[in-house]
C-alpha cells in the first residue's frame, strides 16, 4: 500500500542484511484473494492486536504460519483483523502502548521458532 515503507528502498535493502532475497515478500494483494489461498494452503495467519487477543506466551503459533503486523500509529486494519485465523498481543510492562512494528514482529517470529524447536 502506498502509506506502507518501500520494499525496494535501498535503506530497506540494507537493513535486511539480505534476507529479503531469502523469503518470499508479497506486496499489493488483495487481502481476501491472499487470506483466501493461505487458508487453502494450510497457512495459519496470526495478526497482532490489542483487542479480543490472546497472550504470545499462551498462544499456540503453528508452523507454517504467516504473520500480520501493523504499524505504530493505526495497528491493523479491522478488515486485515477479521481476516485473521488467530489474534495475538505481546504482554508489555510499564506505560508503552505499543511496539516498534520491527520489535513485534522480531518477538514474534522468535516465539515461533521457539515453538517450532522446542
Amino acid at each position: 500500500p502506498e502509506e506502507s515503507a518501500d520494499t525496494y528502498n535501498p535503506k530497506t535493502l540494507r537493513s535486511t542484511m539480505g534476507s529479503i532475497f531469502h523469503i518470499p515478500v508479497i506486496a499489493g494483494v488483495d487481502l481476501r484473494a491472499l487470506s483466501s489461498r493461505l487458508k487453502r494452503d494450510g497457512v495459519l495467519t496470526i495478526a497482532t492486536s490489542l483487542e479480543g487477543a490472546e497472550s504470545l506466551e499462551k498462544s499456540v503459533l503453528s508452523d507454517p504460519c504467516a504473520v500480520l503486523i501493523g504499524n505504530e500509529a493505526r495497528g491493523l486494519s479491522k478488515e486485515t483483523i477479521d481476516a485473521a485465523d488467530a489474534l495475538v498481543k505481546i504482554p508489555m510492562t510499564g506505560e508503552a502502548e505499543s511496539l516498534n512494528a520491527s520489535v513485534a514482529g522480531s518477538i514474534l517470529l522468535y516465539e515461533i521458532m521457539k515453538q517450532k524447536i522446542l
